[in-house]
């Protein structure tokens, strides 16, 4: 199989059924030799049941459940399932076509192409605050943690051959899975590529100032994560 998308999906149900229709329009079109694999996590809503009925009548569609609220877990569980020989990591909120038409030109050479909303070019929408969270969080990563990119978090393009062995040394299994991923792929040698993006808010935050809170907590998690080889 080319190419594997992968979705987590927590309480979606508003927005899932447009993502849903578009990927899998854009994918038919761009590479027919594909699996969508929609991570639903302990969602409290109609998102298993939405994914579901897309999947019965899309066979490429597939669709995994976890029963505890997991962003990292989902992701891990997609990727441990993928059959791609490229991966690629969209948010339902947050998706973008050039990350599925990275692998017509094998990833540009790159093993991890990774979008970053804070790159020049890059147009980030969203409310002040939490633009200015995003880039706290990006400088201790740099401080504490020598990150030498610009963001972690986000959409991605991955090369299966090289990072099936990053992803199953991971620790992490909450929103920092994705800064855990990119910094271990930094410190084994992988090249990495950042394309600037356009990000557009479709839902409130989900956690508000309570991710401010818990920066210092996720900085040390991530440290303690990285220090296991």
């Amino acid at each position: 199989m080319v190419l594997s998308v992968i979705v987590p999906a927590y309480n979606e149900e508003k927005l899932l059924p447009l993502f849903l229709k578009e990927v899998v329009s854009y994918l038919n079109k761009s590479c027919p030799d594909y699996e969508l694999i929609v991570v639903e996590n302990g969602s409290q809503d109609r998102t298993f049941e939405i994914a579901q009925d897309f999947s019965k009548k899309n066979k490429k569609i597939k669709v995994h459940h976890l029963s505890q609220p997991s962003y990292g877990g989902a992701l891990i569980e997609g990727l441990r399932v993928a059959r791609g020989n490229y991966l690629v990591i969209f948010n339902v909120d947050f998706w973008d076509k050039r990350f599925i038409d990275l692998f017509k030109v094998d990833l540009l050479g790159y093993d991890v192409v990774n979008g970053s909303k804070n790159l020049p070019g890059s147009h980030d929408k969203r409310p002040f605050s939490r633009r200015l969270v995003t880039k706290g969080f990006n400088l201790l990563l740099k401080i504490f943690l020598g990150f030498s990119g610009t963001d972690t978090h986000g959409i991605k393009a991955l090369r299966r051959s090289s990072v099936s062995s990053v992803f199953k040394k991971c620790k992490t299994k909450t929103g920092i899975f994705d800064s855990e991923l990119i910094i271990r792929a930094q410190r084994q040698g992988l090249k990495i590529l950042e394309l600037p993006v356009e990000v557009v808010e479709k839902r409130q935050a989900r956690f508000g100032f309570k991710r401010v809170l818990k920066t210092p907590e996720d900085i040390i998690k991530l440290y303690l994560a990285l220090r296991v080889t």
